[in-house]
């Protein structure tokens, strides 16, 4: 018995030395598979919402996601639309573009991004849009965050 015993914890720290190094470098493996298994997606609110038109320009892309209006329960009042470029090599230094979110083939609203500066200039055309309007630079490009109220 007494043998028995010792075999036992020598053959556990034993495993316990390969497992806890393969766990260490395989965790950011781990992690996704979980997420992926159980479902679980990251918030919009800190996305941008899924990817819903890619206009390409040649050397840069503009990426142009979803109205997000997402709650815990139900929808907000107030929301966000957000526009990428990418990547940022190709941007040019001043990026004019009008946009239709929701689709009914008329433009809802202009906007120009300086992408030196971070300056981002807004003309809204549909009443959804509200005056705010925040550009941030990403690791490969730009976004621009347009706040939006919810239409019946």
């Amino acid at each position: 018995m007494k043998n028995f015993k010792s075999i036992l914890g020598y053959t556990w720290a034993v495993a316990a030395l390969i497992i806890a190094p393969a766990t260490f470098f395989g965790l950011d493996y781990f992690s996704r598979v979980l997420a992926e298994a159980t479902g679980v997606t990251v918030n919009p609110w800190y996305t941008g919402g899924e990817i819903i038109k890619s206009i390409d320009h040649g050397s840069y892309r503009t990426l142009l996601h979803r109205p997000v209006f997402d709650s815990l329960i139900g929808q907000k009042k107030k929301g966000f639309i957000q526009i990428n470029w990418e990547p940022a090599a190709g941007l040019p230094p001043i990026i004019r573009e009008g946009f239709d979110f929701n689709n009914d083939h008329e433009e809802d609203f202009h906007l120009t991004l300086n992408t030196k500066t971070g300056k981002v200039e807004l003309q809204a055309v549909n009443a959804a849009i509200l005056p705010e309007a925040k550009a941030y630079s990403l690791r490969n490009g730009w976004a621009v965050r347009i706040s939006l109220q919810r239409q019946p």
